[in-house]
């Protein structure tokens, strides 16, 4: 029997959903999951709604992290704007330290009471790096934020863990699923009344499916009666589709290529002033489009899109479709989209100038690589004939994705097209060939003569700065000292240095200063290698002042570095602590998160001399190097901590397998550098092993190396390991004046760093109270706040409160670093 008037709008939940709902506020993490259409994100929505929480509602569009990324990271701009921005510029956290400095700063945020995170369509993602992070969060349990995800279904691979200890909160499909008389009060809502023998054949034809039920409601409000169609693509068109006016009905195909839009978006696609008007009606008939207040979209319901979109496929207007919704993105400044939408027509020509725009406006961008391969090798050759700047874009990108075939492909492309170009002007051709020349410079790092040859044949061609180089782009690929990287030549080091100084002012000009004081910086840490720290401080207080007038954060990383060892052969702990301090600070202020591994390289760097194995950054004790974020030039810089760590760790069997592998690294350049100190290190494992003879070849060859540029600070600072072999090789008169003058630095040396020792990791550190001693404990055995709480009697709060003064009082900052001190205290 119909009812007189019908409300089929209205929204029903059975009190099982509402108590599953309840949960949300008392986990971390609660997982909503269940197929398309089951109600589940209305049904977070309504809930959030009824009970005033804060809401951060994230909608993901695709499998894109980069994307997830820039939205999850403005959400939180509605509560700490800079906060907001230092999350875009860190870029998407896909390995441990960037993961780390992501959850400091959504730490640092005061989120107001109640405050949820929902990320709706998590399964689109499908990433194990966004699984690891959101576990991370949810971990640690940050103060006022409760996570909810809703999927169709997930793949967190600790999922049955998280909810044992009590962090995960698991609603599943069962929860949504309407039982017949819950389809009775259901219908009533609406203004249908149901017998009972309805309510059942409904739930057999959907088994509580609350989409397929509404779906025969509007049927049934046209028809009278239930129809026998179960084919829910035919139930969508019957119900929903066919009603509309044929206006409409392309109208609606016109905008179902996106998975959310604007009312001056869908003006644009329908190029016709009633699109509000019609998005009016749609939604005031229709519960498969909504608008969404808080972000002033509109949104279609995946059931009806997916039907949309298979309509769509059998017209011939598609391509117009994507080369429009291209248009609005490339107006709008969202080159990505507009890249996507203009491959997707396969309108090459503008994705190119997209690209090139791109380029022109935005200093840091982050490429896709897979994307980024896919538009250079599928673009036809006579479209990238016509955009020379593109092709250039392509190989710089490809080169520092370290793509180098591709990268040759790219270049040997652009030669041969500028060639053939007869319509370019004299000074258009020069600058083309200006910037390939300046691109050609990568390709001789790190010999100084043959990159500065580039530059100045670049320089002969280009009358203004570079549009491929940005002058506060990053000059030293995250490596914390320049003559590491520039050190490739045994015997020419002093010879290195003024040719730095002599190329650099070539390179300054091109790129309007990138790399500013790199030459005084090479110059410093010559000095102190020569153990002559009096130059060493002048110069590199003068290679900090040209880098800060010019913002180059990783010349001024590299020069606090220095000032840091420095300090340390001083045996001054407390400037050393204040200079970590600083070099931070310029990291995080600056938002120049490349150089978050790079502190971690110095402070491992230090705490490996200082042998203090718990302040070592976990990733580094590790020799976890497999970072998507590490560059290669510094892969051998690493390798350089790494081994002094596995020394001090009495890995010797593994420090001496491992130095065939370093040596490999270190001579790609090749880095000096990383070759001395794996020879110093394999002579140092090979003697705490009693192979007296293998300890003194690996030695001899470190020496042989470093002794004709009397390189003599790797041999002072690890005489702590090979003092005796030094002498020896003295006593049979093998660089005896050498060998003198590193004994008497390796003397000021290891006197400072005994007194640092003793005075700051010897003495009375503060004592842990009993209770504190408890939950550090059950803390490092893996229990979580609430676990803690409930076996002490105590709040999660307290317990929360407690963890900051023990992580203070043992000079950690996460629970596996507690777990590793107390470990190493047994």
């Amino acid at each position: 029997m119909k009812a007189k008037q019908y409300n089929t709008k209205s929204i029903y939940f059975p009190d099982r959903i509402t108590e599953a709902m309840d949960g949300i506020f008392a986990h971390p993490l609660t997982i909503v999951e269940a197929p398309m259409g089951y109600g589940k994100t209305t049904a977070v929505r309504e809930h959030l709604k009824s009970t005033g929480a804060h809401v951060l509602w994230q909608r993901v569009n695709d499998s894109s992290t980069n994307s997830y990324w820039h939205g999850f990271s403005r959400l939180f701009g509605k509560v700490d704007e800079d906060c907001s921005q230092s999350l875009v510029q860190l870029g998407f956290p896909n390995d441990s330290v960037s993961r780390l400095e992501a959850l400091k700063l959504i730490e640092d945020i005061e989120l107001p009471a109640q405050t949820v995170l929902v990320i709706d369509d998590y399964h689109l993602i499908d990433s194990s790096d966004v699984n690891s992070f959101i576990e991370l969060l949810v971990r640690n349990e940050i103060d006022n934020l409760h996570i909810v995800i809703t999927a169709r279904f997930t793949e967190l691979p600790n999922l049955e863990e998280l909810m044992l200890k009590g962090y995960l909160h698991h609603i599943a499909k069962e929860t949504f699923e309407l039982r017949p008389k819950e389809i009775i009060k259901y219908y009533r809502l609406c203004g249908i009344s149901l017998k009972e023998t309805e309510a059942a054949k409904l739930y057999s034809f959907t088994e509580g499916w609350i989409s397929a039920l509404y779906l025969f409601m509007l049927d049934y409000i046209k028809e009278g009666n239930f129809t026998t169609i179960i084919n829910i693509s035919k139930l969508v068109e019957k119900a929903v589709y066919t009603p509309f006016s044929e206006e409409i009905k392309d109208f609606l195909l016109t905008l179902c290529i996106f998975d959310c839009f604007t009312l001056e978006q869908a003006i644009h696609m329908w190029q016709k002033e009633n699109a509000g008007k019609f998005l009016t009606e749609i939604t005031n008939k229709n519960a498969f489009i909504k608008y969404d207040e808080r972000t002033k979209t509109y949104q279609i319901h995946n059931i009806f899109s997916n039907f949309l979109n298979d309509v769509l496929e059998s017209k011939h207007v598609k391509n117009e479709l994507y080369r429009r919704a291209a248009d609005w993105f490339l107006k709008t400044g969202d080159y990505t989209e507009a890249m996507h939408y203009f491959y997707s027509c396969k309108d090459f020509d503008n994705l190119l100038l997209a690209l090139e725009e791109e380029k022109s406006k935005s200093i840091n961008v982050e490429y896709n690589k897979e994307l980024l391969i896919k538009y250079f090798e599928e673009c036809p050759a006579e479209v990238k004939a016509k955009h020379h700047f593109a092709l250039l874009i392509f190989a710089i990108r490809l080169f520092s994705l370290n793509e180098i075939v591709l990268f040759d492909k790219a270049c040997g492309e652009f030669i041969r097209n500028l060639q053939m170009d007869e319509s370019l002007n004299d000074d258009l051709r020069k600058r083309f060939l200006g910037e390939y020349e300046l691109l050609m410079s990568f390709t001789k790092y790190n010999d100084i003569t043959k990159m500065s040859e580039q530059h100045q044949k670049a320089g002969n061609l280009l009358s203004e700065t570079s549009s491929l180089i940005y002058a506060n782009g990053s000059w030293t690929f995250g490596s914390p000292s320049v003559l590491y990287m520039f050190y490739r030549e045994t015997g020419k080091l002093e010879r290195q240095v003024k040719d730095l100084i002599g190329a650099l002012p070539y390179y300054y000009k091109l790129t309007d200063g990138n790399g500013n004081g790199a030459e005084y910086m090479m110059e410093a840490e010559r000095y102190f290698n020569l153990g002559d720290r009096e130059n060493a401080e002048i110069t590199v207080n003068k290679a900090l002042h040209k880098a800060q007038s010019n913002t180059q954060i990783g010349i001024i990383t590299c020069a606090i570095f220095l000032q840091i060892r420095l300090n340390l052969i001083k045996g001054d702990y407390s400037s050393i602590e204040d200079l970590f301090r600083k070099m931070r600070e310029d990291i995080t202020r600056r938002r120049e998160y490349l150089f978050i591994h790079t502190l971690d390289i110095c402070e491992g760097y230090i705490y490996s001399l200082l042998k203090q194995t718990d302040k070592i950054p976990e990733w580094i004790a590790r020799g976890d190097f497999n970072s998507r974020r590490l560059q290669f030039p510094v892969l051998a810089m690493l390798n350089i901590v790494y081994g002094r760590v596995l020394l001090i760790k009495g890995d010797y069997l593994k420090l001496i397998g491992s130095s065939e592998h370093f040596i490999g690294i270190a001579s790609v350049f090749p880095n000096l550098l990383g070759q001395i100190h794996t020879y110093i290190y394999l002579a140092a494992a090979n003697k705490q092993i009693f192979r007296a003879n293998e300890a003194l070849d690996a030695l001899k060859q470190a020496l042989e190396i470093a002794m004709p540029d009397r390189v003599y600070m790797p041999f002072v600072e690890n005489c702590d390991y090979i003092k005796p072999l030094l002498e020896q090789l003295s006593r049979e008169g093998m660089y005896r004046e050498d060998i003198t003058r590193i004994l008497e630095l390796s003397t000021t040396n290891q006197r400072a760093v005994e007194q640092i020792t003793k005075e700051y990791f010897m003495g009375e550190k503060p004592q842990l109270t009993e209770r504190e001693m408890e939950i550090a404990q059950l803390a490092a055995d893996g229990l979580t706040n609430k676990e803690i709480g409930e076996r002490l009697f105590i709040s999660p709060n307290t317990v929360k409160t407690q963890l900051k003064s023990i992580f203070e009082k043992m000079g950690v900052n996460s629970r596996a670093l507690l777990k590793l001190h107390i470990e190493t205290q047994k």
